[in-house]
């Protein structure tokens, strides 16, 4: 071998070394011409090895297509198994077929010419290698293993990372109700419970809703770190002119409904242009804990200067009985707990007074409608100590919402509880559409209430 040969060899084994250790220079191992015209994507490639790595154990991914989203996750897939063979993946995606492509794709990288060169201990197990559900040759259970929304997964479980990969077929699955709660019940009865100890989770797909999977995960503060690309930046100007230009862009957005535009390529999810509440402040558990520790004094040993709650009573079948409790810490308001259910008063009561005593409230405030009235006499025999105010409220409802909406976005910090009743109480809020058009709106009705009160209780902090 002579001396540029060795130079040669030395160069290509140092590539291969820094492809086993590194996904995105992996990504240009494997395919140099396609990713380097698009690098955008090596922030994509970043966040996949910080999963990898154990660094965020949490991600979501929304960019437009034809962007390299599914390429580069199947690579990654790939690339996590080279680097970890015993350990198992799960992709979950819309439909059986994608599923099945998508398998055969991983499939094909790590049977590939390219990829023995960077993991060469690495290879299809010989047993188990069809595409419903494969093995390395090191793996201790199935390799890789997933299926489409509402297919069946028996006996499998992720231990590396589990991956959501473009669950809705279309505008027309997220934004309906029955098919969104389908999948949505889809993912959490039969994705989430593959999750072996340590696991973690990447959710890939178009915002189409703030009521999506991703949107909803977002509302509970599921998700680490989160990247959105959208198709024009803010110059108007294409995020990748490899992936499409900036004149195709334009053409494509006067030829393409408003609707799709905004969510397909903007990653903004198609509700959120009619959403009244966009710009809720979150707080976390262990944000106000610390909060309320550093208020703790002689003179306010629980550290919390004063609490109050609102009701607002289920009055049909169809109706949800609200309840939101406000916290008053150092001149804040944090909303603490909620109740959202559509339950009969024989649960809701002491739900109700179950909230408001570990908080000791001092007032509540429920809505006297035809239920109301009779609720808080009940209410008030199961807590002697908390003061319940009985409201009439005379304006419109969704004046009322409208009118209270800004005061609520820059005063109330919703606290993630991370329970059932703070998703829906939230989710429900932010599905609040200004333009009228809502099937249901107990939970923001109930904040316009609470902030009607908080502003009448609390004068000398409004």
């Amino acid at each position: 071998m002579d001396v540029s040969e060795r130079k040669r060899y030395v160069k290509e084994v140092f590539k291969q070394e820094l492809a086993r250790r590194d996904f995105w220079q992996f990504c240009l191992y494997y395919d140099h011409d396609f990713y380097s015209a698009r690098t955008f994507l090596k922030d994509i490639a970043i966040a996949f090895q910080k999963v990898e790595e154990g660094t965020i154990k949490s991600l979501s991914v929304s960019m437009p297509p034809r962007a390299g989203k599914s390429y580069i996750t199947s690579l990654f897939c790939a690339w996590t198994l080279g680097r970890n063979p015993a350990e198992s993946v799960m992709r979950n995606t819309c439909t059986a077929t994608l599923y099945l492509k998508f398998a055969y794709d991983v499939r094909a990288v790590i049977k590939s010419d390219t990829y023995t060169m960077v993991f060469p201990d690495v290879r299809l197990s010989d047993d188990k290698k069809n595409l419903q559900g494969w093995n390395t040759n090191h793996s201790k259970q199935v390799g890789y293993f997933g299926a489409g929304v509402g297919g069946t997964i028996i006996g499998f479980g992720a231990t590396k990372v589990a991956i959501t990969d473009d669950l809705y077929r279309g505008i027309e699955d997220a934004l309906s109700d029955t098919t969104n709660d389908r999948i949505q019940q889809w993912k959490q009865s039969t994705h989430d419970s593959r999750f072996e100890s340590g696991c973690a989770r990447i959710d890939i797909g178009t915002r189409w809703s703030v009521k999506d999977v991703i949107g909803t995960a977002m509302g509970d503060g599921v998700y680490e770190e989160s990247l959105i690309v959208s198709a024009l930046d803010k110059d108007d100007r294409s995020f990748c002119e490899s992936v499409m230009t900036t004149e195709e862009y334009h053409d494509k957005r006067l030829r393409t409904a408003k609707e799709i535009w905004v969510a397909e390529y903007m990653q903004q999810p198609v509700d959120v242009a009619g959403r009244l509440f966009g710009d809720i402040q979150y707080t976390s558990t262990e944000e106000l804990s610390a909060i309320i520790e550093a208020n703790k004094s002689q003179a306010n040993p629980s550290g919390v200067d004063g609490v109050v709650g609102y009701i607002d009573v289920a009055d049909q079948g169809k109706d949800y009985t609200a309840l939101a409790v406000c916290a008053i810490v150092k001149g804040s308001m944090y909303i603490v707990d909620y109740l959202f259910t559509r339950d009969n008063t024989d649960i809701t009561l002491p739900l109700c007074a179950g909230l408001l005593s570990k908080w000791n409230a001092s007032y509540c405030r429920v809505e006297s409608n035809s239920m109301g009235a009779m609720f808080s006499r009940n209410l008030q025999r199961l807590l002697p100590t908390t003061k319940l105010l009985q409201v009439h409220n005379t304006t419109n409802k969704d004046t009322r919402i409208i009118m209270q909406s800004a005061w609520i976005q820059m005063r109330f910090n919703f606290v993630l509880t991370g329970d059932a009743h703070q998703h829906q109480f939230i989710s429900n809020t932010l599905g609040y559409s200004k333009e009228g058009k809502n099937k249901n709106d107990d939970a923001p009705d109930c904040l316009a209430g609470l902030s009607i009160f908080v502003q009448s209780m609390f004068k000398h902090l409004v």
